[in-house]
């Protein structure tokens, strides 16, 4: 086989010969290209990290209202965790690129990984308008298997059956050989008059008691919970421009029926040239506006999406009075909790984009200053409504109105030098500095009606009004070098140093410089690899070393704050007993001796592309550690990965009293004596599992479907005589072992 194959080289360069951030050129059937990285340009098989980029178009293909949701399954390493909110927010895991030494670049902050996005920018030419919608509909998937009412019971009695008990519950009633009765009415609460059995229309609630008498049912709570939503999205842009001046423009709407969701977007990307083409000027601004409907969150108690899974199925939606069902304990009616918050509102308005100007001195020599913005303000309104199912709950009406602002620029200022020197010698310099600067306010406003929420209403009272206010700055200004060389498109060397201040550290500790380097050698352009493997089309082994910090520390974490607490600091100036003066106590302690947290990597890798750049391979090693941290000293190897589960790696079940002996009872989890003390404890506990996935890909097609699925081990699968082989240990209300996290659960995640 013959590859005939030419060397191109080079900037990417707009009109006025500043590079483009993420413009791409590329050899079309191939992975060979280049793109903007780091402040610069650079080809991508000269770039010795690792770098992933996403089509425009392929995002395109994704049904998704954000554009966190679009990139999963796009990029290697890349893991999107959306929460269950109307619209809410995605979190972004990049796993691996913390090694990538050309993203050290942007110092401090790239010390999770970095992600650049480029927008669709006007093309010189013809006016063109374009116009894309899509309809769709969105659902839970795998829905929890749970138990119904009758199961439940069976499982009760059984467990009170093992643990030596007389099988008995408070609304489940047993014949013989454990036949359940379901009850016609359900008495979540004592404090009733009458009879409601007898003649529902008799009952009465005694005075202060909120409960109401409800109609046993078999509710399944995950399906009156959630429900389809309607997608719709509609976009229409114009772009054009000639060889002065060129613009793209876009707006778009987007919407979530039945679940409370709207999104409306303007967009506008221009830009112009002047003095001969030596300045350009642009801008690139996006405006959003967010009508969100709800307001529960994913870690609150009252959770509706964990409240479907635990509600018990005895209890209806709605009690034999039209009130929403109450619950036979300390829980509260997931469905109440939905129909709650459906006129709470959140209205956020986000501002974000740049405006830049460009001039070039020469062909080799260009500057270019950019400010950008970052602006965002929300308002929300939630109403407080009593919650009479709910022991604990609020029995008071309130409202509550939030307002939170907040907003960064970032200025940026580059000069970049470009020259090749004997057709062989390729250098490219950039320094430069940059200017963070956020600010974000936050005021909370909440009012309370105090009455008793009975029929009457009795007991009104008062209203009560709570105030409260932040405000928090931050500052970040750099300086920042970067030097690429290359000799015969063979050997590569790159440099790079950057100095962060930051704010959020006293003036003795504030700088940190942060330091890279990397080396190429391009294998392929050996001659002993092109006789020996003439298949491979580039191979090029490269090292990387590299430190970053980090400043994820509170804004003002050097300095101690203070709040006024009637309780904690009211002291009785006049010698009385009852008359305290507010006064003030420490709210945290501050450490005006904490430095910056640095991290070093180091890698080493080859990669290789084969039969014309059709089959890419990567291989990478590398460790890092963190030998200058607030805490101490730590280094990062290959052990126990964050949030590890510990629990008991259990070897099975006892089938028999045989077994059991000397042990447990039989039925029971068989655990091993991890430290040989005759006694199966906490002790014996070791790590079973961990939440990350080993191996993660994505596979794109024409149709889209994503989930993600966790199988724990199902309820029905517990061990009985009759049932040898389970898997679940024996229903038993009295062992408290059972609690524990064992190394029997199988979980799965996969996403298209």
């Amino acid at each position: 086989m013959v590859l005939a194959q030419i060397n191109v080289s080079g900037k990417i360069l707009d009109e006025s010969g500043a590079g483009l951030p993420g413009a791409t050129v590329l050899v079309k059937g191939t992975t060979t290209g280049s793109f903007v990285t780091g402040y610069g340009a650079q080809s991508k098989r000269d770039i010795t990290g690792a770098v992933t980029t996403v089509a425009t178009n392929d995002l395109l293909s994704m049904p998704a209202t954000t554009f966190a949701q679009q990139l999963q399954g796009r990029a290697a390493g890349v893991n999107i965790v959306n929460d269950a909110t109307p619209g809410g927010e995605a979190t972004v895991r990049i796993r691996g690129f913390e090694r990538c030494i050309c993203g050290f670049i942007y110092g401090s902050r790239a010390a999770n990984g970095v992600v650049i996005i480029t927008t669709k920018r006007g093309k010189v030419g013809k006016p063109t308008i374009s116009f894309n919608t899509y309809y769709g509909t969105q659902q839970a998937d795998n829905a929890p298997e749970v138990l119904n009412a009758k199961e439940l019971g069976q499982y009760l009695y059984l467990a009170d059956l093992y643990a030596g008990k007389t099988p008995s519950h408070g609304q489940y009633t047993y014949g013989a050989n454990g036949q359940v009765s379901i009850p016609d009415y359900v008495f979540p609460s004592a404090g009733k008059n009458g009879d409601p059995g007898t003649n529902p229309e008799l009952y009465s609630l005694k005075p202060g008691n909120i409960y109401a008498i409800t109609r046993s049912a078999d509710t399944d709570w995950w399906k009156e919970t959630t429900q389809t939503a309607n997608i719709k999205n509609y976009q229409i842009s114009a772009a054009g421009g000639t060889e002065n001046g060129r613009y793209a423009l876009s707006a778009g709407y987007s919407t979530k029926k039945y679940i409370g969701y709207e999104r409306f977007s303007l967009r506008a990307n221009t830009e112009f040239k002047a003095l001969n083409s030596k300045l350009t000027i642009g801008e690139n601004l996006s405006v959003t506006f967010d009508n969100r409907k709800g307001g529960f969150g994913n870690s609150d108690e009252q959770n509706a999406v964990s409240g479907a899974y635990k509600h018990h199925p005895l209890l209806p939606v709605y009690d034999i009075a039209g009130s929403r069902g109450a619950n036979l304990g300390n829980n509260f009616n997931p469905y109440a909790v939905l129909k709650r918050a459906e006129d709470n509102r959140t209205y956020r308005l986000r501002v974000f984009g740049n405006a830049y100007a460009s001039y070039d001195f020469s062909d080799n020599l260009q500057f270019k200053t950019s400010l950008g913005i970052d602006g965002n303000t929300s308002r929300g309104r939630f109403l407080g409504r009593p919650q009479p199912e709910y022991v604990e709950g609020n029995f008071i009406n309130s409202t509550t109105a939030r307002s939170d602002y907040q907003y960064q620029w970032v200025w940026s200022n580059v000069l970049s030098y470009n020259k090749t020197f004997n057709e062989v010698h390729n250098v490219d310099v950039y320094v430069g500095t940059e200017a963070i600067t956020e600010l974000a306010s936050s005021s909370k406003q909440e009012d309370s009606v105090c009455f008793q929420y009975t029929r009457n209403l009795e007991l009104l009272g008062s209203w009560r009004c709570y105030y409260s206010f932040q405000l928090r700055d931050y500052s970040l200004f750099s300086q920042f070098g970067k030097f690429n060389y290359s000799y015969a498109d063979k050997y590569l060397i790159q440099v790079i140093v950057r100095n962060d201040a930051s704010s959020r550290f006293l003036s003795a500790s504030r700088n940190a410089i942060f330091p890279a380097f990397s080396l190429g050698w391009r294998l392929s352009e050996e001659d002993f690899i092109k006789s020996a493997l003439p298949f491979v089309s580039d191979m090029k082994l490269r090292y990387g070393w590299g430190k970053t910090g980090n400043q994820a520390i509170g804004d003002y974490n050097a300095y101690t704050t203070y709040r006024s607490n009637i309780f904690n600091a009211g002291y009785p100036i006049d010698g009385s007993t009852s008359n305290p003066t507010l006064g003030f106590d420490a709210q945290r302690f501050g450490n005006p001796n904490a430095k910056w947290e640095t991290t070093t990597s180091n890698n080493i890798g080859l990669d290789v592309l084969m039969f014309g750049d059709k089959i890419p391979i990567t291989f990478t090693a590398g460790d890092a550690g963190a030998p200058s941290s607030n805490v101490g000293q730590i280094t990062n190897k290959a052990g126990l990965p964050l949030s590890s589960y510990y629990g008991f790696n259990v070897e099975g079940i006892f089938q028999n009293q045989q077994e059991a002996d000397a042990h447990a009872t039989y039925g029971t989890y068989n655990a091993p004596d991890v430290n040989n003390d005759g006694e199966i404890t906490d002790a014996d506990r070791t790590v079973i599992g961990n939440p990350h996935p080993d191996f993660t890909y994505g596979v794109n097609a024409a149709l889209y479907d994503a989930w993600q699925q966790s199988n724990p081990t199902a309820p029905k699968a517990q061990w009985v005589a009759a049932n040898p082989g389970a898997t679940a240990p024996i229903m038993d209300a009295n062992d408290q072992n059972q609690k524990h996290p064992v190394d029997l659960y199988t979980s799965y995640h996969f996403a298209i």
